[in-house]
């Protein structure tokens, strides 16, 4: 009984380690940024832009709700590639994302197009977010690219018709 107290005391005090480690940390920054008063910045304890655009936005700064790109591969980077892999390999893991390289339903645009707009499975929509040519960007790039060779045929008239009449927002959906 003896030996099983002193074991899990031990064990207790070295769970506590990570914990002073963070305080120690956490007052090394306090001391820089207390230097940084008097004039002498660290630049450990400077922001990183991305820290200042995101502090901006939440402080009441002009926040974008919608991607403003209209360029094909950058919007597939920034959405798609995280699931899809950046060379459009798909992947494996929490889920099964599809291979976009060499993906014999993206000869058409149309089979494309409705997926981005609607979602399906495991694949939130993005219709509810992005717009026509935006969309027309996405499903260009994915014809033409990534290992593809298909010939880009959709057309803005086409996405407009694929998109439902009223589009339901994943994000909210659950929470209503």
């Amino acid at each position: 009984m003896r030996q099983t107290f002193i074991t899990a005391a031990i064990v207790g005090m070295l769970g506590t380690l990570p914990l002073y480690a963070q305080d120690n940390e956490v007052d090394t920054r306090a001391a820089q940024a207390a230097d940084g008063e008097t004039g002498e910045t660290s630049p450990e304890v400077e922001a990183r832009p991305q820290e200042r655009e995101i502090t901006a936005m939440a402080d009441g700064g002009e926040w974008v709700e919608e991607y403003v790109s209209e360029d094909g591969e950058e919007l597939y980077q920034s959405l798609c590639s995280g699931c899809h892999m950046a060379d459009g390999s798909g992947a494996v893991g929490a889920g099964k994302y599809p291979a976009l390289s060499g993906n014999p339903n993206l000869e058409y645009a149309g089979y494309a197009t409705y997926i981005i707009l609607n979602g399906q499975a495991a694949m939130p929509s993005f219709g509810h977010f992005l717009d026509d040519k935006q969309v027309l960007a996405i499903t260009d790039y994915i014809q033409t690219n990534l290992g593809n060779d298909y010939e880009a045929d959709g057309t803005l008239e086409a996405v407009a018709d694929a998109r439902p009449a009223d589009p339901v927002d994943q994000n909210t959906e659950e929470h209503e």
